[in-house]
C-alpha cells in the first residue's frame, strides 16, 4: 500500500508511457505552443488526481481534495439552476462511501468505468465526436491504474 505522495508519484510516472501513447496517436500539431503545454498540465492535472481516487472511500487527502472539488462545482451547478446535474454529482459523490476500503473504487472495472464521463460529456454538451474525450479518459485510466500498481493489485482480478 502507497501512501498519498507515493500515488502522486506513481501517478506521474505512469503520465510519462501516457505521453507516449498521447503523441503516437494524437495530432497536436494544430495548437500554439500555449495550448499544447495547457493540455499537457490538463492531462498530467487528471493522471495526478485519479492516482488519488481509489482513496476517497477512506479518509485521505485524495478525499479532501475530491470533495472539496466536488462542493465547488456543486455550488456551480446550483447557481447556474442545472439542478438535474447537481443532484446527479451528489449521488455520484457519495457513492464511494457506502463501500469499504480497497471494495469496489479499487477494483479493475471500476479504473474503466468511472473515468467514462471523460467520453460522453463532450459529446452530449459539445457534440464533439466520442474520440474527442479520448486523451482525458486515458489520463484517468493511466492515473487510476497507477494506484492499483502502487497498492500491489495490477495483475489481480479485484
Amino acid at each position: 500500500m502507497s501512501s498519498y505522495k507515493g500515488h502522486l508519484f506513481g501517478g506521474a510516472l505512469f503520465f510519462i508511457p501516457l505521453s507516449v501513447v498521447l503523441v503516437l496517436f494524437f495530432d497536436y500539431n494544430t495548437l500554439s505552443k500555449f495550448e499544447f503545454l495547457l493540455q499537457v498540465g490538463i492531462l498530467f492535472s487528471i493522471t495526478l488526481l485519479f492516482s488519488l481516487w481509489p482513496d476517497v472511500d477512506i479518509k485521505s487527502k485524495g478525499q479532501l481534495i475530491f470533495y472539496r472539488f466536488f462542493v465547488g462545482v456543486d455550488v456551480v451547478l446550483i447557481l447556474t439552476q442545472k439542478l438535474q446535474e447537481s443532484a446527479f454529482l451528489g449521488l455520484f459523490a457519495m457513492l464511494p462511501l457506502i463501500g469499504r476500503h480497497r471494495g469496489w473504487t479499487h477494483s479493475l472495472w471500476a479504473a474503466f468505468l468511472i473515468p467514462t464521463p471523460f467520453l460522453f460529456l463532450p459529446l452530449f454538451y459539445a457534440g464533439k465526436p466520442l474520440y474527442f474525450g479520448m486523451p482525458y479518459y486515458l489520463a484517468a485510466l493511466f492515473g487510476y491504474i497507477s494506484h492499483r500498481f502502487m497498492d500491489g493489485l495490477v495483475g489481480k482480478k479485484k
